[in-house]
């Protein structure tokens, strides 16, 4: 997240923050204290009640509705063209899924102590939750995967927004990604009767975030650990298409995050001596890229 700083989990069940640990200061106000930050000790005792959670059940609620009209929709015109219908629902249910869970992730981000500012402007993730679902009934169609990437889209492009003005981003907000990610796809091997697809999906997602771990220990933070847990979830929701695909999930994200480095050094001329940047949203945009686009296209 953060390119000139020790980026670490440093609340171990709060949030992640591009600080080092000795940056991470108490809450309590004193000398040679400032406020705002959380300790690990205080964050280790804020767990959110589960009802904090319950609108993810939302989201997976109207994911699975798409995906039944997805799976209508293709049997009955036996061709993508019919599911334009329902990939414009989709869109429109995507907004709007993305603003109803505003609240909830104000309420995780409040409960780490991280800014909740960028929860209070929902039209962009609202946009790209909109964007993304849209492309997924498109690419899926009635695949049983459908409900796992559209859930995953929806609350990881809420995890992108938030790190990418905070440096930060709730990990509970991770894990649920991962647990409703992990239980949908389980559902989808289930139903599709796929376990290569679902052990393919969940070897990938643990390379991709052991190699992450590993770079992170190395270079002392880049990427930093919140970013490596997300990593998980979402290669997996590539590896469910194949390999080539994988390769394209690890070579988009640090792509497109060194292109937006150089373009913000360019821009901001002698002015900008080094670049904090939220890597999320590099990690959303380069899964959906390597989705969608032609695998081994990066071969050509």
């Amino acid at each position: 997240m953060a390119e000139s700083n020790v980026e670490s989990e440093n609340t171990a069940d709060g949030a992640s923050t591009s600080l080092s640990a000795e940056e991470a200061e108490p809450t309590a106000s004193g000398p040679g204290h400032r406020p705002g930050l959380v300790s690990a000790a205080d964050a280790g005792r804020r767990k959110p009640p589960l009802s904090t959670y319950l609108p993810i059940l939302g989201v997976i609620a109207v994911s699975v509705a798409v995906w039944i009209a997805a799976r209508w929709a293709f049997g009955r015109h036996e061709q993508a063209a019919g599911l334009w219908s329902v990939a414009s629902f989709a869109a429109l249910a995507g907004a709007a899924v993305s603003v109803a869970v505003r609240q909830m992730m104000a309420s995780l981000c409040a409960l780490v102590q991280i800014p909740v500012t960028p929860t209070g402007r929902p039209i962009v993730p609202a946009v790209a939750t909109a964007g993304l679902w849209f492309g997924a009934v498109m690419i899926a169609g009635g695949d049983a995967i459908l409900p796992a990437w559209l859930t995953v889209a929806a609350l990881s492009v809420w995890a992108a927004w938030i790190d990418h003005f905070t440096l930060r981003f709730p990990l509970p907000l991770i894990r649920a990604v991962t647990a409703a990610g992990l239980l949908l796809g389980a559902m989808a091997v289930v139903i599709d009767q796929d376990p290569a697809a679902g052990l393919r999906a969940v070897v990938a997602g643990a390379a991709i975030f052991a190699s992450y771990l590993v770079f992170a220990i190395i270079t002392r933070g880049h990427p930093g650990l919140a970013d490596v847990r997300l990593s998980f979830i979402l290669t997996a929701a590539v590896g469910w298409v194949g390999w080539m695909n994988v390769a394209s999930a690890v070579l988009l994200p640090n792509v497109l995050a060194v292109i937006g480095v150089v373009v913000t050094k360019v821009s901001g001329g002698r002015k900008v001596r080094g670049v904090e940047f939220g890597f999320a949203p590099y990690l959303v945009v380069g899964t959906a890229l390597a989705i969608a686009l032609p695998a081994g296209w990066w071969m050509l």
